[in-house]
């Protein structure tokens, strides 16, 4: 029994507790809370399929935490951010002081989905939430559904149906019935407006492991967010940049909110040249380094867009985003340090579907030198 279990069974005389007021502060915060409350292209071979499941492996990540499953409808992840500090991929930073709550719970086929708060700083969607069930779910089930915002649709229709966001999911199995999840909607292309009316639903729980494991049902939630604040650098060509054989990177800008900063950057990849390699199939994927002047290091989520292959021309660009924490304030330059992974398939059927794995050390490019504007 869990220590939560153990103080449900707790039973407190209440008759003698004292009323104490809140302050002006956190009375407002509290309004504020309850305000927002109501209110690729084709690829020529079906082995890209498994390259960009490779690519979903190798960029997702699960979260080592331990906390304890508390009770529907209490927001109870409004301090998961806080518990993520120590994990080698935390960039929640200031996620936690400047989420909505949310709270609600939907219950469908035995399993209890939570959406505990929710944070929108006009590059990303991210939703905390909890899943609870006696079924197993298997190790990083999901709720795998729709993001529907009001303020995406014009005439055109959703400009973010189609290829227009990133999906990033954080899973933590805290028992055999109980998960913690953080879903990160990354908007890449389309209207960023000022408020967004939710609507997140859903009818299948999946299991990223074995997406074959999968319980049906029907969740929905509905929310009001309202866009942080946020300024963005934007950059010339060449400007800050960086090359080597086969290989151009260029900054193209950087967006800053209260809770992230946001690189984005231009990839110009020769794979023929980069791989030495004139017949076989070859894969490039490049990393980073983020590192400043204060000695800080930064952990980030990567959106690759897409492939660096040989089934593409020599001329083929692709243009990623790299998603940190705020800098520090101590920083004044910021480095940027490409990594380059050289990958190919290995052992291809007759479809030329596999794997891929490295087909040499992964090396370093000169790095890209950036002086922070802190106005």
């Amino acid at each position: 029994m869990s220590i939560f279990k153990e103080l449900n069974n707790v039973r407190l005389d209440v008759s003698e507790l004292e009323e104490v007021p809140l302050s002006t502060v956190e009375q407002n915060r509290i309004q504020k809370k309850i305000f927002h409350k109501m209110s690729t292209k084709k690829k020529k071979k079906n082995y890209f399929l498994l390259a960009a499941a490779s690519f979903i492996v190798l960029s997702s990540f699960t979260f080592s935490l331990t906390f304890p499953a508390l009770a529907a409808k209490v927001p109870i992840i409004s301090n998961i951010f806080e518990l993520l500090s120590n994990n080698e991929y935390y960039v929640f930073e200031e996620y936690d002081e400047h989420s909505t709550d949310i709270g609600i719970t939907q219950e469908s086929n035995g399993i209890s989905i939570t959406a505990t708060n929710a944070v929108y700083d006009g590059e990303n969607i991210t939703i905390a939430y909890t899943i609870k069930s006696e079924q197993d779910l298997g190790e990083r089930p999901v709720l795998e559904g729709k993001m529907i915002v009001d303020e995406f649709v014009d005439e055109f229709g959703d400009r973010y149906k189609d290829n227009g966001y990133f999906e990033n999911y954080i899973v933590e199995k805290i028992n055999d019935h109980e998960y913690a999840v953080v879903y990160i909607y990354q908007l890449l292309k389309g209207s960023k407006p000022d408020t967004l009316h939710v609507t997140w639903t859903g009818d299948t729980v999946i299991n990223l492991n074995k997406v074959q494991q999968a319980t049906l049902g029907s969740w929905s939630f509905q929310f009001l967010l309202e866009k942080l604040d946020n300024k963005t650098r934007k950059f010339t060509t060449n400007e800050f940049s960086t090359e080597d054989k086969g290989i151009e990177v260029d900054l193209i800008k950087i967006t800053q909110t209260p809770i992230s900063s946001t690189i984005y950057l231009s990839e110009l990849v020769d794979e023929r040249v980069v791989s030495q390699e004139e017949k076989e199939m070859r894969v490039v994927l490049i990393e980073y380094l983020i590192s400043d002047n204060s000695g800080k290091s930064y952990k980030y989520v990567h959106y690759r867009d897409s492939t660096h292959s040989t089934d593409f021309d020599a001329n083929h660009r692709s243009n990623p985003r790299i998603t940190m924490s705020v800098f520090d304030d101590a920083a004044t330059t910021l480095t940027i340090t490409p990594i380059v992974n050289v990958m190919k398939v290995d052992n291809p059927d007759s479809n030329g579907d596999g794997f891929l794995v490295p087909v040499m050390e992964p090396y370093t490019i000169e790095s890209i030198q950036v002086p922070l504007n802190k106005k």
